[in-house]
């Protein structure tokens, strides 16, 4: 194997996966469904949600919904199994909170509670608040397969 090809850890902020690939879904998503959720179909919502189309027709059928708009949309997306869902449905079991604790960042991010603990010392962040949540994701260090 090309070692210039090699595979390794890399030291990334959580901020940087936030970014990428929460933040980022997040806003596609709301986009789509404040722009077209008259083209939500099983398709757009596989590719919405990173969830398989066998997966949605499923929910589907549990959960009794002929078709999908943007509220069958929200059901699904809670139910689903993607990461993207899972932390949806992570946040909802917490409730919506003007600050948030360690714990409630740690289940909702699936985040080492200590890494969380140390990056609010580091940032000197007393409580997480929506306001600082960011600055404190910068001070996770996390490793990434790359």
């Amino acid at each position: 194997m090309d070692s210039s090809q090699a595979n390794q850890f890399c030291k990334h902020t959580f901020l940087q996966v936030y970014q990428r690939n929460i933040e980022e879904k997040l806003q596609k998503i709301d986009l789509f469904l404040k722009t077209s959720p008259k083209k939500l179909n099983i398709h757009t919502t596989s590719e919405l949600l990173n969830i398989s189309e066998e997966e949605i027709k499923d929910l589907m059928l549990k959960y009794n919904i002929s078709s999908i708009n943007p509220a069958s949309f929200f059901m699904i997306m809670v139910q689903g199994s993607s990461y993207i869902c899972g932390l949806l449905r992570r946040e909802l079991q917490r409730g919506s909170k003007n600050v948030y604790t360690v714990e409630d960042i740690a289940y909702i991010y699936q985040l080492n509670p200590q890494k969380i603990m140390d990056a609010m010392a580091e940032s000197n962040i007393n409580e997480i608040t929506s306001e600082n949540i960011k600055t404190l994701f910068e001070y996770i260090p996390v490793q990434i397969w790359e």
